[in-house]
């Protein structure tokens, strides 16, 4: 594990840090549109299927990209905030990640869940089943999907901020913050 010093050192993310991040980030923003297409379809077809499988597929290996980015975070922490950052803002930041990390790992556990409770078993990619699995009524099933799309949408507002803030350092301030997760 890396020192303090050494961490506040750093002015960018490790190289597989930003490998994960970006991964992680395709990933989610991949889901979420698929989420929203194929739970808003009339009747399920071949292709709407396929979808639900995939998107439960994805959604698993985005749980345990999860666990690697938490077990990178806590080894090599992350570089410091620029110090001309105001201090509201570096706790603003520095909240909006942890309730992304949070989501990273609730909205997938949500979406199994309540997968496993209506549609067993789970398979990782139409092939190996996932050994994990829930029961629950009608009513807590209903519950647990409201909650898991309670959740990914929550995900994608904070995403969409993180992008804009991202931006925002990147192209307006040039600050060097867009730059420490940018892979080389």
């Amino acid at each position: 594990m890396e020192s303090e010093a050494a961490t506040a050192a750093r002015t960018e993310y490790a190289s597989p840090q930003k490998w994960v991040h970006w991964l992680h980030a395709a990933m989610i923003l991949t889901l979420i549109p698929v989420g929203i297409v194929m739970s808003d379809a009339p009747e399920p077809t071949p292709t709407v299927n396929a979808m639900y499988e995939l998107h439960k597929s994805f959604g698993i290996l985005v749980f345990v990209l999860a666990v690697v980015r938490v077990a990178y975070r806590v080894g090599r922490g992350a570089p410091a905030y620029p110090e001309n950052m105001s201090p509201a803002l570096k706790r603003a930041a520095a909240a909006v990640h942890h309730l992304l990390y949070v989501l990273i790992f609730v909205t997938p556990a949500l979406g199994f869940v309540g997968t496993s409770m209506c549609c067993k078993p789970v398979n990782l990619f139409w092939t190996v089943p996932v050994p994990f699995g829930f029961d629950g009524s009608e009513a807590t099933i209903k519950a647990v999907f409201t909650a898991h799309k309670i959740a990914a949408i929550t995900m994608a507002v904070l995403v969409i901020g993180h992008i804009g803030a991202a931006l925002h350092h990147g192209l307006v301030l040039k600050d060097g913050m867009l730059r420490r997760m940018l892979p080389h």
